[in-house]
C-alpha cells in the first residue's frame, strides 16, 4: 500500500512540474548574424572628374629647299621650334566591372570605363614681323580597360592598384602664314587620330550600402603622339618654286583625378576556389 502512494505521489508531482513547463514562455534561439558583407559580382557606375596633360608643348620641324622660308626663319629665331599649349579639362562618363572577393582581405577584378573631355582645348599663337602661327591640341574621349587589385582594410573599405589599357581620341592642328620676298607662304596641318597606350593608377572605395559604393581615384596616361605634315609651293626665285615642308608634334598624356558612384550587382556567392581560411591567417 505504501509503495502504491509513493508511486501515485511520484506520478502526480511528474505531471504537475510538465503543466508548469509547459505554462512557461518558450525561448527561441538568437537569429544568425548577418553574412558579412561581400564584394563579388558585377558592377556598373558613373564617375566625374579633371583631366590635365603633363606634356604641354609643340614640337615643329621645317624643310626647304630654298632659304628664305619657315626653316630659315625659325634658325634665326623668327618662328619658334616649341610651342607652349597647355590643357586642362572636366572629364565624366561611366564604368562598368567585376569583382572577386578571396576572403576577408583580398580583391581582385577588372573594370572598363568610357568618358568625354570638354571645355579644355590648348591653342598657342604668335604673331611676328613676317610670319603668324596658330596650333591647337584637344582631346574628345577617354576610355580605359584596367585589371585591379584591392586589400580590404574592413570589410566595407577596399584601396586597391590599377593599371591597363588607354585609348582616346586627340586631335592636333597647325597652320602657318608668313611673307618673304614678296611672296605669300601658307600651310595649314590638321589631324585627329584613335590612340591607344596604357594607364596606371590606384583608389579607394567605400561600400555605404550593401549594394552601393563611392569611389575616389587617381590615375595616368599615355595615348602616344599625333604627327601632323604639310608641303606648300612657296615663291619662285630666277623661276625655281620653293618648297616647305612643315611637321608638328605632340604627345598626348595626362592625369585624372575623379570620383565615382557604383551600384553592384551581386549574383551569387564566390565559389571557393582556394582555402581563404589560410590566406586569410598569411594576410593576418
Amino acid at each position: 500500500m505504501k509503495k502504491l502512494l509513493i508511486t501515485t505521489a511520484a506520478v502526480v508531482a511528474s505531471i504537475s512540474t510538465f503543466a508548469r513547463a509547459a505554462d512557461l514562455p518558450s525561448v527561441k534561439a538568437p537569429p544568425e548574424p548577418p553574412p558579412p558583407p561581400s564584394w563579388t559580382g558585377f558592377y556598373l557606375g558613373a564617375n566625374a572628374g579633371y583631366d590635365w596633360s603633363i606634356t604641354n608643348t609643340i614640337q615643329q620641324t621645317y624643310l626647304e629647299t630654298l632659304s628664305g622660308g619657315f626653316a630659315t626663319q625659325a634658325a634665326l629665331g623668327n618662328i619658334p621650334v616649341l610651342q607652349s599649349v597647355k590643357t586642362s579639362e572636366f572629364i565624366g562618363g561611366g564604368q562598368v566591372g567585376w569583382n572577386y572577393q578571396w576572403g576577408k582581405h583580398l580583391l581582385i577584378g577588372v573594370e572598363a570605363d568610357i568618358q568625354g573631355l570638354a571645355g579644355g582645348a590648348g591653342t598657342a599663337n604668335l604673331v611676328s614681323t613676317n610670319s603668324a602661327t596658330s596650333f591647337s591640341k584637344s582631346q574628345g574621349s577617354l576610355g580605359t580597360v584596367r585589371a585591379r587589385l584591392g586589400y580590404l582594410v574592413n570589410p566595407v573599405f577596399l584601396v586597391y592598384g590599377t593599371g591597363g589599357l588607354a585609348y582616346g581620341q586627340g586631335t592636333l592642328s597647325a597652320n602657318y602664314f608668313g611673307i618673304w620676298k614678296a611672296a605669300s607662304l601658307q600651310l595649314n596641318d590638321y589631324q585627329t587620330s584613335t590612340l591607344t597606350g596604357f594607364s596606371v593608377g590606384g583608389g579607394a572605395e567605400w561600400q555605404f550600402l550593401p549594394k552601393w559604393s563611392v569611389k575616389a581615384e587617381y590615375f595616368y596616361y599615355n595615348l602616344g603622339s599625333i604627327q601632323t605634315s604639310g608641303v606648300q609651293l612657296n615663291y619662285k626665285s630666277g623661276g625655281v618654286a620653293a618648297i616647305t615642308t612643315a611637321r608638328s608634334n605632340t604627345r598626348f598624356d595626362g592625369s585624372v583625378v575623379r570620383i565615382g558612384v557604383n551600384y553592384h550587382i551581386k549574383w551569387g556567392g564566390a565559389p571557393k576556389l582556394f582555402d581563404v581560411e589560410k590566406i586569410d591567417k598569411l594576410i593576418d
